[in-house]
């Protein structure tokens, strides 16, 4: 019980800003249960071709070191991330980014990502549902272009699946 409760509060970290490198929502953002998934909101709408990446990182606390595409993300070595010395890209899924839904295969489920909104400034609102069998959750992130957030999900106490988004 005491891993599990390390990681609901390792994944409310990767959720402040500088920690996990994703942003609150801002006052006026409207939560995901009032607003229809299938409609976002006005001026929503990204640039044509906007697309996001959704990685997937095998994290564990062996000796191989991390991958070379991952070293860049300076996020990863930061808390609760750097708690981890072997990290693997087990996946990198591009998927459109837009009003539709789009749907991206983990390995223990899916990642179903839906942009909610676009600020003037050019920051995305997106969400995430996660589904993994009969359970499921939903996670809404605010990032620019180029700025990668993450959210860790678990299934043992030394090694965890973590999750990025990167809207590009």
């Amino acid at each position: 019980m005491r891993a599990r409760s390390w990681w609901l509060a390792a994944l409310a970290l990767a959720a402040l800003p500088g920690l996990g490198g994703a942003a609150p929502r801002s006052a006026g953002a409207v939560s995901a249960g009032q607003r229809s998934a299938q409609q976002p909101a006005v001026g929503a709408q990204p640039a044509a071709g906007t697309q996001i990446d959704v990685l997937v990182i095998d994290a564990s606390g062996g000796d191989a070191g991390i991958d070379r595409g991952l070293a860049a993300l300076s996020q990863l070595r930061r808390a609760p991330f750097n708690m981890f010395t072997t990290m693997r890209l087990v996946s990198r899924s591009t998927l459109p980014l837009g009003g539709a839904p789009a749907r991206a295969a983990l390995p223990d489920g899916t990642a179903t990502v839906t942009l909610v909104s676009r600020a003037a400034d050019g920051r995305y609102t997106f969400q995430v549902a996660l589904a993994q069998g009969a359970r499921g959750g939903n996670l809404t992130f605010v990032a620019s272009a180029g700025e990668p957030v993450f959210t860790v999900r678990s299934s043992r106490a030394d090694r965890a699946m973590i999750l990025g988004f990167i809207v590009r």
